[in-house]
């Protein structure tokens, strides 16, 4: 997008946001309830995704950087994982509006999907850490077992084509598990567990997954 600043400008008003424009392709957006947020606005050519090379490059060039908002949201799994460790947010335009409305320090601002995981995998007495590996990948450190990589999912009805879209869309991170996170699935389907026998990655929902984190995948 040649005027990303432009497009995000005329999103925010929408939004209710007044902002201003600062050098290196940053916005200044006026908030009442916290202060005043600094975002680098990132623009992407069709076909093409905001990868770890892209964060580093922006972070330096641009010291400080907070939060990245990226047009259209096409980021790499190892850039989400790069910006949890370097500390920034990388996150869509959404997102952008759910962190002016709910976070003082954007830096630490994660969706609603991820706070819900997290909440639920840290209170679990057998998990000493996560890290992030993707967009809703983690690796997660046990107490004494081997470390699990898991990919989550919050859909109500987890079909194969489901599975094998998350499977392509995560090329590169091998899970251990696929856990539906939704508290509505009630199970999966007899053709999401065929395929899931047929690409070697099993699924369990996440109470089941939490019941099992110490005795199962040991």
């Amino acid at each position: 997008m040649n005027d990303v600043r432009g497009w995000i400008e005329s999103k925010l008003t929408e939004s209710r946001f007044s902002s201003t424009r600062l050098p290196d392709h940053q916005l200044e957006i006026e908030r009442t309830a916290y202060s005043n947020a600094r975002v680098l606005c990132v623009g992407l050519e069709k076909g093409k995704a905001f990868d770890v090379e892209d964060l580093d490059a922006a972070v330096t060039d641009v010291p400080g950087t907070e939060f990245i908002v990226v047009v259209p949201t096409a980021i790499t799994h190892a850039a989400y994982e790069r910006a949890e460790e370097i500390g920034v947010c990388v996150a869509g335009f959404g997102e952008l509006i759910s962190a002016l409305h709910h976070d003082e320090d954007m830096a630490k601002h994660v969706d609603s999907q991820e706070q819900y995981e997290r909440r639920r995998l840290v209170s679990n007495r057998v998990v000493a850490s996560i890290k992030r590996k993707g967009y809703h990948a983690y690796e997660i450190q046990r107490k004494g077992l081997r470390p699990l990589t898991v990919i989550t999912t919050n859909v109500y009805e987890f079909t194969a084509d489901r599975l094998y879209t998350i499977v392509e869309s995560y090329e590169g991170i091998r899970p251990d598990v696929i856990v539906s996170t939704n508290p509505n699935c009630r199970g999966f389907s007899t053709d999401s567990t065929q395929a899931a026998a047929q690409v070697g990655i099993p699924l369990a929902r996440l109470n089941d997954f939490l019941n099992e984190l110490g005795t199962k995948w040991t």
